[in-house]
């Protein structure tokens, strides 16, 4: 809410069309219902175009063995995009603050993530979301409200232990703030901007290296094609490219680099520096990387590789006979 009001503010000044869209998760119940009720409401009462959209997120993800989060999350970019794409929006503005900044980079230190995860939660990504208010605390968000007398809801799930990012704001943050350092937060975001400006520089170093070792195709590659790389030319580099490197293959035939580990690149260093080839590696996401020639190809196959597999093993079998029958 603070967000739309402050847009609503510059808009005149920015020379900038506002609208909303919501996307109802339907995982509190009527809750939900009363958020999405507020806001059309608001909408409304200002003139603004809204876009809504009613969602089974719990059954999504069920459906793709995913947790509530990641599916509610992926539902809501997938819903956001959308809408600015038909009705010709260029930017999709969020409204994280530097909290869930701080949050964001605590969490992703408990579970052991590498230099990018460390950097937080960007104030632009792919040039199209935008964050304004990644560097105002919450603190001053409700100040704001507070003093423009603007309503707004409380998501109760904000509360429930059962998420990470509940038990590192409830719980974790205040034992470090009361035990170890009252200005966690600010070292934490200070953390995070020293690293965001390493992770610039090594990932311009990275584009380098991937053209460097990329066994080059016959014309532009379409996103999700398949990548070759040079497997000696992946193990001269240093080990910390090499990862980016891979990242970056991955990423193209992949277009994510989710359930992608810190041991799937490690796992694939070893195979580029191995002298045998026709081994193969399978990872999430229906990834397939293999060795051949001195190349090691990074693909994605078109069916689950578990199915794959069964296919291959039959198709073996068959080409060897049944030792039964005359041929």
């Amino acid at each position: 809410m603070a967000l739309i009001r402050v847009l609503m503010e510059l808009r005149e000044r920015l020379g900038i069309t506002l609208g909303l869209a919501h996307l109802n998760h339907n995982l509190r119940g009527d809750a939900s219902d009363r958020d999405e009720a507020f806001v059309r409401s608001f909408a409304r009462e200002n003139g603004l175009e809204l876009a809504v959209e009613s969602l089974d997120v719990r059954g999504l993800a069920r459906r793709h063995k995913l947790s509530q989060e990641e599916a509610g999350r992926n539902a809501r970019y997938a819903f956001f995009n959308r809408v600015a794409d038909s009705r010709g929006y260029t930017r999709i503005a969020l409204g994280h603050h530097w909290d869930d900044h701080v949050e964001q980079v605590l969490m992703s230190l408990v579970r052991g993530t590498g230099p990018k995860g460390l950097c937080g939660i960007s104030p632009v990504r792919e040039n199209r979301i935008i964050r304004p208010l990644i560097q105002t605390s919450k603190a001053d968000i409700l100040e704001y409200l507070n003093q423009k007398e603007q309503a707004f809801v409380t998501d109760a799930s904000n509360q429930d232990p059962a998420f990470l990012r509940n038990r590192v704001r409830h719980k974790l943050i205040p034992l470090l703030e009361e035990a170890f350092n009252p200005e966690i937060r600010t070292g934490l975001d200070r953390l995070s901007q020293i690293l965001s400006i390493e992770d610039d520089f090594m990932s311009d170093q990275a584009d380098a290296a991937f053209d460097k070792v990329r066994a080059i195709p016959p014309q532009r590659p379409a996103p999700g094609a398949g990548v070759a790389l040079s497997a000696p030319g992946l193990s001269e580099l240093h080990p910390a490219l090499a990862g980016r490197v891979l990242r970056k293959g991955i990423l193209q035939v992949k277009q994510d680099l989710r359930r992608i580990t810190h041991s799937h690149i490690r796992d694939i260093l070893t195979l580029a520096a191995g002298k045998n080839s026709g081994k193969s590696l399978d990872f999430p996401g229906q990834i397939r990387v293999y060795k051949k020639g001195g190349l090691i190809y990074i693909k994605k196959e078109e069916i689950p590789l578990r199915k794959l597999g069964r296919m291959q093993k039959s198709n073996r079998l068959k080409s060897r006979g049944n030792p039964g029958t005359k041929t």
